[in-house]
């Protein structure tokens, strides 16, 4: 039988743990006690010898960023985003919306090498609006929002809440970042006004923000995920949406002793506004 790639991590996750604290010895019939000298184990580790790499200077006077992409260093962001704002206030409808973000040409995102626009789905006109975190790899490559395993896990969540067939989930952008990079300050502006229209057209009773991309996106907050989660927030100044921040799906698979908050935190956003 061949285990599956999850399995597979699990074990090599596992036998590491074991070789990292000097377990790699089988179990015996009687225990032994490591901490005396004489069990200690009788196999040294080698040293690993001192690797050589050669580092390029950087030159005087360039203040280089290893997490922002080059193709933000020499843009116009006044300019961009008052194109950015036009576009998105003029649509009328999802589908016009889909079609400024296609002809925002100027968008950094798009040209990172993501297979296009990664679009929203489920109700259109929705009570609960979900908006995560940056594409992953599986939602570039379906082009849609919570694609894989992260979406199947939140649609059964949103099943179980009695709120699936009432929600619309999305993306915090629209492209994926080359190779998941994090945001930088020019992709939240330069996104906003298009995640504010997928809102005002939507017309949701209530927001559910997954990740600290989504809060900075919408809400343009700072402060961490741990703060935030838990708390009604609101939306909107003069129809305020109620917001509830919390946990987005790939978290909840690497740390799944986290779901409990997350489904508090859930149940709590649906029974604020009667959904």
């Amino acid at each position: 039988m061949i285990p599956s790639d999850d399995l597979r991590l699990e074990i090599e996750s596992y036998l590491g743990f074991l070789i990292d604290h000097d377990l790699e010895d089988a179990y015996e019939a009687e225990p032994i006690n490591r901490t005396l000298s004489e069990n200690k184990h009788a196999f040294k580790r080698a040293v690993a010898a001192p690797a050589q790499i050669p580092v390029t200077p950087v030159q005087a006077g360039h203040n280089v960023s290893p997490l922002r992409p080059q193709s933000l260093a020499h843009i116009d962001l006044g300019t961009m985003l008052q194109e950015a704002r036009q576009r998105a206030s003029a649509a009328r409808t999802l589908d016009e919306l889909y079609a400024a973000l296609d002809a925002f040409q100027h968008m950094p995102l798009r040209h990172e090498g993501g297979k296009g626009i990664v679009k929203f789905r489920g109700n259109p006109t929705p009570d609960l609006l979900v908006i995560g975190e940056c594409p992953d790899t599986e939602e570039d490559a379906a082009g849609i929002a919570f694609a894989g395993k992260a979406g199947d896990m939140m649609d059964k969540a949103l099943k179980a809440a009695g709120v699936f067939e009432k929600s619309l989930l999305s993306g915090c952008v629209f492209w994926r970042p080359a190779g998941g990079r994090p945001l930088t300050a020019e992709d939240v502006s330069l996104n906003a006004p298009f995640v504010q229209a997928l809102i005002r057209l939507s017309s949701p009773k209530a927001i559910l923000l997954l990740g600290a991309s989504a809060v900075s996106c919408v809400l343009d907050m700072d402060q961490s995920l741990a703060k935030l989660r838990g708390q009604i927030l609101s939306y909107g100044d003069t129809q305020k949406i109620p917001v509830m921040a919390s946990y987005p799906p790939n978290f909840l698979l690497r740390q799944p002793h986290a779901k409990g908050l997350f489904w508090k935190d859930l149940l709590t956003l649906v029974i604020k506004p009667g959904l």
